[in-house]
C-alpha cells in the first residue's frame, strides 16, 4: 500500500468518527419530543415558570419575617 493511499484512508476514517460522533452527541443532547399541552390545549410557554437564575441555579426562598 502506497503511503498516499494510507494517510488518505487514514484522514477519512477519522474524519467519519468525528462525524459520528457528533451524531451520537446530537441524538443523546435532543428533547424527547413535543411539551405537553395545558389545560387549555396550548404548549406552555417558556416564561411560564418564572426568569431562571442567571447562573443556572434555584434562587434561595425568600425570608420568612421581616428584615433588619
Amino acid at each position: 500500500m502506497s503511503a498516499t493511499n494510507a494517510s488518505q484512508r487514514l484522514g477519512l476514517g477519522i474524519l467519519g468518527a468525528l462525524l459520528a460522533g457528533g451524531l451520537l452527541l446530537a441524538a443523546c443532547t435532543a428533547p424527547d419530543g413535543p411539551a405537553p399541552a395545558d389545560e387549555e390545549g396550548r404548549a406552555p410557554s417558556k416564561t411560564a415558570r418564572g426568569p431562571a437564575a442567571a447562573n443556572g441555579r434555584t434562587p434561595p426562598p425568600p425570608p420568612d419575617g421581616p428584615r433588619g
